[in-house]
């Protein structure tokens, strides 16, 4: 009976399986069925085998499905807890006698097992009956292995069937050298996938992937389809049958990556992260002296990761436009074999997983159906694979869905008037100026050179609308308002990690609408010289954080003095940036034009040296020192990732400092800290490509961002216990300035970045405060004041 199953997972073996067993329960490990609630045998009704034989041997069980349970899913047992109910491998293993052979020292690991379904997922009021065979135990050295199957099967009728399943018993030390999953060269090779699917609605296919942080998974868990995917999906309530599960089966945190034309079939690629505690449910009930997750449920975990995967397609229904009583459920296809090899563990110590699931057949059959493959990650090892994973969307036909969305009035944001094209942007960004502005630039098609906006991978415009100067004339008065239409899957995005926009991003995005009205105002035709454009300083409050979501941001520039002296050109401007009316940024900002000669002149920030801080001897002998490692995305075009907590340094793509050289937590002149980073200049690096064409130099907002990420550093080093449950960004509604007063070039050696903690607030949502310089090549060249960065607590059910 099921209290005796209960025994024999957390209590005594011997009281189970008789006296000849009593020896067990002295070893610190042992075969167990798993604690509460994921012990599923309810009854073993029959076992055959001669105990302690080491040979073969069957077990009968049962599971009642009852109402309520806390694992349904859709009103189902979900694919996990029907495989896992067939559990009593376990007890027949011991039965048949391998922890008398092992003694404590060796542990059970599943390694292999394929699974197919033969019906719909079970009901409640269902009883499944598990028919289990162990065919053979295999000794190789010091490890033994057993092979297994079973059939499972409702009211007489088949069920599932599971075949080649295998296990292993293994030391800690063999489990951890086992070198994972290794993929083959057939496993890696690009082939086509099958699709017989027309696209229900639009899903962006250019280099930078959609992602969804904890809150926007958190709302599908909730049905709120539009806050995880955006506007197209405004109004729809998705069906609670058709929900990310919650509860237990709450299992994976965030989408760090979602391409619809990626992975190796090119029919789209989804990777998902959950974060592991030690005392998650799962691993202290499986197993109660030896706790790791269940290979069931990792294949759970992959299946929510797809089931996000189909919802973003457009796999989703309105609860509110469907009749009462409609039956949706998400399955496993009937008939198609599902194949589990496990080469890992998730233990106590892991940290984070990853669930990588690449689609490689779509179509209808006749319900919408998808099958895939999924790699699972531990603490960034490849440790389980899962081929021809299926799923469909139960109860719903091809007309349906497709009537569904072509019926929708999908919410596209009215434009406005469109003054200046995309196009013509990026022609003033790396084509012909004539294209951009008119027949006045010709000259700069080809004769001469213009001062250019940055190009993509770092320009943030898409339009202009609304021009109120007088073109061609250079004098203050007038606004102008440009857009820029946020995808919410940005490479930035990725690259920072935070979940909020990066500061050096939103900085490039109000001040390049200036470099715009600059050219506008035919700034480049003062001189006969040819002219570089450069920002010199400015200062600006930050009203709210930009979170990764679909929508459009408005700038408003306006020029407010010119002054023209010597040969340069010096401009002043009024910034903002808008979203919905709402303001998210507003502040002024300077900018010069100035000939190369003038330039390559520079003298610096004057009296930097002096006001700077220089750390004491004592200072630097007990400072600490930190050189980073290079993590994915490389670059804004990789589509790459490195797991990181959610409180963390950029990516390469975004990183501007290789080295902590000084860090002392209680240096500067308040005993706050001093913290000084390096960054070797590289002529390859992106940004020198994309800022400017022909006159490749470091963007300032760059600079900004290495000393922010500086005080990142620092940050991390005096809270660490918040990197699971915080993020950064910037402190909002507090004025904050920068100076330039040189430039970095390709020419350059090295980048020297100063910080000093000037404030520190604890607390729940701790903020951390700082100043100071950037070097290059020694010369003072960059000033930052009063730049606040709070660590905010990360919603999470």
């Amino acid at each position: 009976p099921r209290d005796m199953c209960m025994e024999f997972a957390i209590g005594s073996v011997a009281k189970v399986l008789g006296p000849e067993f009593a020896e067990v329960d002295t070893y610190p490990v042992r075969v167990r069925l798993p604690d509460e609630p994921l012990m599923l045998a309810d009854r073993i009704m029959a076992v055959e085998g001669e105990k302690g034989s080491m040979t073969s041997g069957r077990v009968i069980t049962e599971h009642d499905v009852f109402p309520g349970a806390w694992y349904l899913d859709g009103d189902r047992a979900p694919v996990c807890i029907s495989v896992e109910a067939g559990q009593a491998d376990l007890f027949l293993c011991s039965w048949l006698g391998i922890d008398l052979k092992v003694k404590g020292k060796r542990a059970y690991r599943l390694l292999d097992a394929k699974v197919r379904f033969h019906r719909g997922l079970p009901r409640p009021g269902e009883i499944i009956v598990y028919d289990i065979h162990i065919d053979k135990f295999v000794r190789q050295g010091e490890v033994y292995m057993f092979f297994f199957r079973f059939e499972g099967s409702i009211d007489g009728k088949p069920l599932i069937s599971m075949r080649d399943g295998c296990a292993g018993f293994f030391t800690p030390e063999e489990v951890k050298n086992s070198g994972g999953i290794i993929l083959t060269a057939e496993d890696k090779e690009i082939r086509p996938g099958k699709k017989d699917f027309t696209e229900l609605l639009p899903m962006k296919a250019e280099s930078y992937p959609e992602s969804y942080n904890d809150e926007a998974v958190e709302a599908l868990r909730r049905g709120d389809a539009a806050a995880c995917f955006g506007s197209l999906f405004t109004g729809i309530q998705i069906p609670e049958s058709l929900r990310l599960p919650d509860g237990r089966m709450h299992l994976i945190d965030r989408v760090l990556h979602l391409d619809p034309v990626g992975g190796r079939f090119n029919l789209g690629i989804i990777r998902a992260e959950a974060d592991i505690h030690p005392d998650d449910w799962f691993l202290t009930c499986h197993f109660v002296d030896d706790m790791v997750m269940p290979g069931t449920l990792m294949y759970e975990c992959c299946a929510h990761t797809l089931r996000v995967f189909l919802q973003r397609m457009g796999w989703v229904l309105d609860e509110r436009e469907v009749e009462s009583g409609r039956d949706f459920c998400y399955e496993p296809l009937i008939g198609t074999e599902a194949v589990l090899k496990c080469r890992g563990p998730v233990t106590p110590e892991t940290k984070h997983v990853i669930y990588e699931v690449e689609i490689k057949e779509i179509g209808y059959h006749p319900e919408p159906y998808v099958i895939a493959d999924a790699l699972m990650y531990g603490d960034g090892h490849k440790i389980v694979r899962f081929t021809d994973m299926s799923m469909k969307l139960g109860g719903v036909s091809r007309a349906e869905l497709e009537d569904f969305w072509n019926g929708r009035r999908i919410p596209v944001p009215s434009p406005k008037k469109e003054l200046y094209s995309k196009a013509q942007l990026l022609a003033f960004c790396e084509g012909k100026p004539s294209e951009a502005f008119g027949e006045p630039y010709r000259i700069f098609d080809a004769e001469r050179v213009i001062a250019r906006l940055p190009r993509p991978p770092y320009f943030f415009m898409d339009r202009i609308t609304l021009a109120e100067p007088e073109p061609w004339v250079l004098k203050p008065g007038g606004w102008i308002e440009a857009e820029y239409d946020m995808q919410g899957n940005e490479w930035y995005f990725r690259a920072d990690r935070s979940g909020r926009m990066p500061f050096c991003i939103l900085l490039e995005i109000a001040l390049q609408p200036c470099g715009w009205l600059a050219a506008y105002a035919g700034s480049a035709l003062r001189s006969d010289t040819d002219m570089k454009f450069r920002n010199l300083g400015g200062s600006a409050v930050l009203h709210r954080n930009l979170k990764p979501e679909t929508g459009t941001l408005t700038m408003r520039s306006r020029m407010t003095k010119v002054s023209e002296a010597g040969g340069m050109i010096i401009e002043n401007y009024d910034m903002e940036i808008l979203q919905d009316g709402e303001m998210i940024y507003e502040g002024d900002t300077y900018f010069g034009f100035f000939s190369a000669q003038a330039l390559a002149n520079q003298v610096g920030i004057p009296g930097a040296k002096e006001k700077s801080y220089e750390p004491s001897a004592a200072e630097k002998a007990r400072s600490r020192s930190h050189v980073f490692t290079d993590e994915s995305p490389l670059d804004p075009h990789d589509s790459g990732f490195s797991p990181a907590p959610s409180l963390s340094m950029p990516a390469k793509s975004l990183r501007m400092i290789d080295k902590i050289e000084i860090w002392v937590p209680d240096g500067g002149p308040q005993g706050l800290g001093f913290i000084r980073g390096i960054k070797t200049v590289d002529v390859s690096e992106w940004f020198f490509h994309a800022h400017f064409f022909q006159d490749p130099v470091c963007p300032g907002s760059l600079g900004l961002e290495s000393f922010i990420q500086l005080m990142k550093f620092a940050a991390l080093d005096r809270w660490p216990h918040l990197k699971n449950t915080h993020h950064f960004e910037m402190v909002t509604d507090e004025k904050h300035s920068w100076i330039y007063r040189g430039q970095i070039i390709q020419k350059n050696k090295r980048v020297e970045v100063d910080a000093v903690i000037t404030k520190i607030e604890e607390g729940e949502n701790p903020v951390i405060r700082a100043s100071g310089y950037l070097k290059v090549d020694g010369l003072f060249i960059y000033q930052m004041e009063n730049f606040g960065l709070r660590l905010a607590g990360t919603d999470r059910a």
